[in-house]
């Protein structure tokens, strides 16, 4: 005796189906995603939020900033330099493939923010590398910054201290061995 003939094995098999994917769909309605966060500072089409400043790992005195620039103007814009009384020196670093193909971390010159774009200054890629810091840090504390944005617009804000990022290379660089 059979319990299904071909014919009936597919209707057999989709109603079933047909119910579970339909409870699937009501309880997976897709979320609100995040309201942007309101920039701390702006310069000429640059909005610059999302500031941070990586607590320097084992007492050193060289770290790494992290934010996001966003412009919204309609013409590219360039970040050239960057500077802190708390530090000796602030530069523009990027993870680069070298000649090897290995990820290396480099100074850069600029970095160009797209019209209409966001780029994001994160561990593992663009970041500000603060060299020299002259007093120690703990998580809370406010880092003064001033950034330059082609053609000599200056802007200026805090980097609030945070605990070490769990991922990217900064929290595992040997700063010793940093070097241009």
């Amino acid at each position: 005796m059979r319990l299904c003939s071909r014919r009936s094995l597919p209707a057999f098999l989709a109603a079933p189906l047909l119910v579970g994917l339909t409870l699937f769909a009501g309880c997976g309605q897709a979320a609100t995603p995040p309201a942007p966060l309101a920039p701390v500072a702006k310069v000429s089409g640059v909005d610059i939020s999302e500031p941070r400043l990586r607590l320097p790992p084992n007492g050193r005195d060289v770290t790494a900033g992290y934010l996001t620039l966003t412009n919204t103007s309609d013409k590219p814009q360039k970040l050239v330099a960057a500077t802190s009384p708390n530090a000796q020196r602030v530069e523009l670093h990027a993870h680069l493939k070298g000649p090897d193909g290995m990820a290396q971390m480099r100074q850069v010159k600029e970095v160009v923010i797209p019209a209409r774009s966001t780029v994001v200054l994160a561990p593992g890629g663009l970041h500000l590398m603060v060299f020299g810091l002259r007093a120690p840090l703990k998580v809370g504390d406010q880092v003064p910054v001033e950034l330059t944005f082609e053609p000599k617009q200056i802007v200026r804000f805090n980097l609030p201290v945070v605990t070490n990022p769990k991922n990217g290379s900064e929290e595992t660089m040997n700063t010793s061995e940093h070097q241009h």
